[in-house]
């Protein structure tokens, strides 16, 4: 990827949204244009706070998480199309479907 943020890279840790607020402003967008995949609970809780749209992703749970949010077992349920300007479009893998 273009842009990484560590850990290192923040001083406050998940819960706290720092993390995905640099990830953001690296890439030159608001947190709000951003979609975030989480599958613990303090990543969650941090997308939550950073006013990032979020996708939940459920394999790595024996228990079903209880969200508001949108849901998927794994990635292998998400298709992924790039425009010619660069935007992507998630739908539902042909293997999922």
């Amino acid at each position: 990827p273009a842009v990484i943020v560590a850990a290192e890279d923040v001083t406050r840790g998940k819960p706290a949204p720092d993390c995905f607020q640099l990830a953001a402003r690296r890439l030159g967008v608001d947190a709000r244009d951003c979609l975030v995949f989480e599958d613990a609970p303090a990543g969650i809780a941090a997308a939550e706070a950073s006013g990032a749209s979020l996708m939940v992703i459920s394999a790595t749970h024996t228990h079903p998480i209880a969200t508001l949010h949108a849901s998927i077992a794994s990635y292998d349920e998400l298709g992924i199309t790039v425009d010619d300007r660069g935007g992507i479009e998630l739908a539902p893998s042909r293997a999922a479907a």
